[in-house]
């Protein structure tokens, strides 16, 4: 993953990076929305207090696909550690396939189907027990939310490396992308980020179109018409974004923060494996020695060493 492609996840995931800089003008609204943040997030109350920002912190990245008569998928699963100490930052993709132990069953099964089995609570521990590493805050997100937020901007336009077509999650519509730039609304935005199929590399080039997306909406919510625009991503955020973080922590990390992180070292890495097919069903099968290295690399960050 590029450094950009980071940076943009996180100034779009961690509220008090992206949205939180316009709470000065507007701070009892952003109050507010992080509320409903928190309060739709729900999460057993027993988990381990968080750390003090000023120490390290792991964020899991949640993107959740939600499809008709269908619990949902967790489409994207990025797992954050940031580092205030050493000024750096830790960040890979679980491919959603991977084969892992689904936390408080007796199966295995894909990554992304913890959150059918059991929803968020159950992808983060499936996670946790899988990397035997905490997750200090969780950050889901609603991809289709993205519609409401590229349509707020006005569309995006992105350069399509090759031409496709794709169906919508109804098998209704279909909708075609020429090979070049073009300009997408939010409905051909999400279905242009979500292909996969035709594409010859897979869950890479999904991943790839997906960041051409944040990309292009990170640009336009830098300009400063976002602000005529803020009441309305307010409620996009609200309706679509849920985490444990609270407002006062996000308040600490973009006081303390906003300026140094865009300026943090990016390490990142991906998790080998290979494809195989169990009963008849595709995974990405990791081995055990990679999964440790995936594990003692966390810890080194954690630690303040690098990869």
């Amino acid at each position: 993953m590029k450094k950009w492609f980071i940076v943009t996840l996180i100034a779009l995931s961690i509220i008090g990076v992206s949205a939180f800089s316009y709470a000065y003008y507007h701070y009892d609204r952003a109050q507010q929305v992080v509320a409903e943040m928190n309060t739709n997030f729900t999460f057993e109350e027993e988990r381990p207090e968080v750390r003090p920002i000023t120490e390290a912190f792991n964020v899991l990245l949640l993107g959740i696909g939600d499809r008709p008569g269908d619990p949902g998928r967790a489409d994207s699963i990025i797992y954050v550690s940031v580092n205030p100490m050493t000024e750096s930052i830790l960040a890979f993709n679980l491919p959603r396939d991977t084969y892992v132990p689904i936390a408080g069953t007796n199966r295995s099964d894909k990554l992304n189907h913890a959150y059918a089995y059991g929803r968020t609570e159950m992808t983060v521990h499936t996670v946790e027990e899988y990397l035997n590493m905490p997750i200090d805050y969780i950050i889901q997100v609603n991809m289709n939310g993205f519609r409401e937020l590229v349509d707020a901007f006005g569309g995006v336009e992105v350069n399509n490396p090759f031409a496709f077509e794709q169906r919508d999650e109804l098998s209704v519509a279909t909708h075609y992308y020429e090979e070049g730039p073009i300009h997408l609304d939010g409905e051909r935005a999400l279905h242009y980020a979500r292909m996969r199929k035709l594409d010859p590399r897979g869950d890479f080039g999904r991943n790839e179109r997906q960041r051409q997306v944040i990309q292009a909406v990170i640009s336009k919510a830098s300009s400063m018409n976002t602000l005529r625009k803020v009441d309305e991503l307010f409620t996009i955020l609200g309706d679509n974004v849920e985490t444990n973080i609270s407002f006062d922590t996000l308040k600490n990390m973009f006081l303390n923060y906003q300026q140094s992180w865009r300026h943090y070292p990016i390490e990142t890495f991906e998790i080998e494996g290979e494809g195989k097919r169990i009963d008849g069903v595709y995974y990405h099968v990791v081995p055990d020695e990679e999964r440790e290295r995936v594990q003692q690399n966390i810890q080194a960050h954690l630690e303040g060493d690098t990869l």
